[in-house]
C-alpha cells in the first residue's frame, strides 16, 4: 500500500507489485474476510451471535470514525488551497466539507478503501447465522452468483461512489468476490486444516501462481492480448484476473513464509509483522501522509529518489506507531484516556486491565493476520 501510494514504478515498489493486476487493497479486504471469518467463528461459537454482532457493530464505528479522521484531513487541505492533492472537486467551506465527510463522500486518493470494507463488513449480519447454521456453501454460490452478475449488467447501485469528478469509486458487487468467500474460509480455516493444505500444496500453488503471473504480463499486460485488459483487468469493476491473481499469490506468499519462518527469526521481519498486526492504524497513517507530505515535506512532482525517501519514511512511521501501541500497551485507543485518569487520580489501580494482572489481552484483531485467534507480541511467536 505504501509504496503504490507514494513510490508508484520505482524499484522500491516493484518487488511488491510483481504479480499483475494484484495489489495492496485486493490483500487487505481479503485477508481481512480471513480473520473476520477466523475469529468471529470462535466468538459465536464460545459467546454467541449476540456479543458477535455487538462487537462487529463496534468495529464498523471504528471503522467509520477512521474513515471520517481521513475525510476531514483532506478537507482542511482542500479549504487551504491544496484541493489538488485529494484529487476532489471543491468544498464550498466548513459547513459542505464536514457534510460531505459525514456523509462518506469526500474521499482522497488513496483513501477509499475503508468505505467498502465498511459495506462489506456489514454483510456479516447476514453471513454469521447463515455460516452457524453450515451454510457456507450456499454463501460461496451467492457470492459467485453475484460477481458473475457483476461481469455482464452492473447498475449505478452496485457502486460506491463519492464527491469527485470520476465518482464511482468500487463496483461492491465485484469486489465482494474477494471478501465473503475468504470469510468463509477464516469460519473454516480449523476445520479445514488450511495452513495445512497450503503447506502440502506450496509447490503447486506457487508454480500455478509463476505460471499465471507470467501469462498476465506477457500475454495482456505486455503482450498481444493489451486489447483485452478493460474487460479482463479493470479495478473498478474487479474483473476476473483481479481475482484469480489474489487468490494465488496470497496463498503462496502465506505458505513461502510459513517455510521461511521455520528457520528464521521471528524478529528479521520484525518492522511487516508490528506493521501488519496493526494494519489499520497503518493505513490510516498513510492515506493522512497522503496529504500531508505533498504539503509540508516535499512539493510534487516527485524524482525516484525523493519517491522512494518519503514512502520509507511513512513505512518507518507506521512501525513507530505499531511499536508504539505493543510497548505502552495500548490494545484500544479508546481506552487511553481512563489509562490516563487511573494514572493521574489517587487511589486508582494503576494496572491497565488485561495487562500485568495475568489475565488475557483484549485485541481487536486487525486485517491482514490470519495465524491464530490474536496477533501476539512477537517475543510471544519467538
Amino acid at each position: 500500500m505504501v509504496t503504490a501510494h507514494f513510490a508508484t514504478d520505482s524499484p522500491l515498489a516493484s518487488p511488491t507489485h510483481a504479480f499483475p493486476y494484484v495489489d495492496g487493497m485486493s490483500a487487505f479486504v481479503m485477508l481481512s474476510g480471513i480473520v473476520l471469518g477466523l475469529v468471529y467463528q470462535r466468538w459465536v461459537t464460545r459467546h454467541g451471535l449476540r456479543y458477535a454482532y455487538v462487537r462487529l457493530a463496534k468495529r464498523i464505528a471504528v471503522l467509520y470514525v477512521c474513515q471520517l479522521t481521513i475525510a476531514l484531513v483532506a478537507v482542511a487541505a482542500a479549504l487551504e488551497g491544496h484541493r489538488w492533492l485529494t484529487l476532489l472537486l471543491p468544498v464550498d467551506g466548513w459547513a459542505d466539507g464536514i457534510w460531505l465527510s459525514v456523509t462518506m463522500q469526500y474521499l482522497p486518493s488513496g483513501g477509499n478503501i475503508l468505505l467498502l470494507y465498511m459495506v462489506l463488513m456489514m454483510s456479516a449480519f447476514a453471513l454469521f447465522p447463515l455460516l452457524q447454521r453450515g451454510w457456507w456453501a450456499w454463501i460461496l454460490a451467492a457470492s459467485l452468483t453475484l460477481y458473475a452478475v457483476s461481469l455482464v449488467w452492473s447498475p449505478d447501485w452496485f457502486y460506491l461512489s463519492a464527491y469527485q469528478a470520476a465518482p464511482h469509486i468500487q463496483n461492491v458487487a465485484g469486489w465482494q468476490i474477494m471478501f465473503i468467500p475468504s470469510v468463509v474460509i477464516g469460519w473454516n480455516w480449523s476445520r479445514w486444516s488450511v495452513p495445512e493444505f497450503v503447506d502440502r500444496w506450496l509447490v503447486v500453488i506457487v508454480a500455478v501462481a509463476v505460471t499465471v503471473a507470467l501469462f498476465f504480463h506477457y500475454g495482456i499486460a505486455a503482450g498481444p492480448w493489451a486489447h483485452l485488459e478493460p474487460a479482463f483487468a479493470d479495478k473498478l469493476d474487479f474483473r476476473p484476473a483481479r481475482a484469480i491473481g489474489a487468490y494465488l499469490v496470497i496463498p503462496a506468499l502465506y505458505g513461502m513464509f510459513r517455510l521461511l519462518l521455520r528457520w528464521w527469526h521471528h524478529d528479521w521481519l520484525r518492522p511487516l509483522v508490528m506493521t501488519g498486526t496493526r494494519s489499520l492504524d497503518s493505513y490510516v497513517i498513510q492515506a493522512i501522509a497522503l496529504v500531508i507530505v505533498p504539503i509540508h515535506i516535499a512539493h510534487r512532482p516527485w524524482d525516484t529518489l525523493t519517491m522512494q525517501a518519503v514512502a520509507l519514511l511513512v513505512f518507518g512511521i507506521c512501525w513507530v506507531w505499531a511499536e508504539f501501541r505493543y510497548f505502552t500497551h495500548i490494545d484500544k485507543l479508546h481506552k487511553v484516556p481512563g489509562r490516563v485518569a487511573r494514572g493521574v487520580l489517587p487511589g486508582r489501580d494503576n494496572t491497565a486491565p488485561g495487562f500485568g494482572d495475568g489475565s488475557a489481552l483484549d485485541v481487536d484483531v486487525e486485517p491482514g493476520v490470519p495465524t491464530g485467534e490474536q496477533p501476539q507480541p512477537i517475543g510471544a511467536r519467538a
